[in-house]
């Protein structure tokens, strides 16, 4: 047990060692030998942990999808029946969960291109699966009335509206700043609004609340 604890330790070593050097650095710009440096270990010890970069990186990738799968399933759960709640309530979480995780998103989104083509296709399944998890709010809406893409004239409008609010929350972990004047909380809340707005619910008294260009915004 105690050889099992101590070898899993390692592994979580390596796993961050991983997640940070992907993230300064990049996938392609970190070498073995500097994971090796930053964990205090001999490329040969590292290998007994991750088979290869690759199977590293798959890790990492894999790690923050679960955890993605983890902080949507739970905003949906909360969120309740109505396709507009569901949307608001999608966005925002996805949005907090970028901003939360800079790095690790980072990575995730920008790295897993890199990985064999098997465990790329595991990564490109997963994201679908989210986008369609967005896609769905927006047509339930439609159904519902609350939402309208027909005017728009074009048959994908539902998939570029799913990737526009997607690449909102994921863009957000490059501007943010937690030093600005607008919180992690409030961001989020506020990228739930815009989602609706993409998604073409009219505007209420208030429902924007800031302009982006003040500090912490873009």
């Amino acid at each position: 047990m105690t050889v099992n604890v101590r070898s899993e330790s390692t592994r979580e070593r390596i796993h961050a060692a991983g997640l940070e050097l992907f993230s300064e650095r990049g996938y392609t710009g970190t070498s073995v030998r500097d994971l090796a440096e930053r964990c205090g270990l001999t490329s040969g010890a590292l290998y007994n942990h991750y088979a290869s970069k690759d199977d590293l990186l798959f890790a990492i990738v894999d790690r923050v999808h679960d955890l993605a799968d983890e902080v949507l399933s739970a905003a949906l759960l909360g969120a309740g029946a109505g396709a507009e709640a569901q949307l608001e309530a999608l966005a925002s979480a996805f949005t907090a969960f970028h901003i939360a995780r800079p790095g690790a998103t980072r990575v995730a989104n920008r790295d897993y291109v890199y990985l064999p083509p098997a465990q790329r296709d595991s990564i490109v399944r997963r994201r679908r699966r989210v986008r369609a998890l967005f896609a769905s709010a927006l047509r339930q809406g439609e159904r519902e009335g609350r939402f309208s893409f027909s005017e728009l004239g074009s048959e994908d409008a539902v998939e570029a509206a799913s990737m526009a609010i997607l690449n909102m929350a994921v863009w957000v972990a490059e501007w943010f700043d937690p030093s600005g004047a607008r919180s992690a909380e409030d961001t989020a809340a506020l990228h739930g609004r815009l989602a609706l707005r993409i998604a073409g619910r009219p505007a209420e008294d208030g429902d924007l609340g800031w302009h982006y260009g003040a500090r912490g915004g873009v």
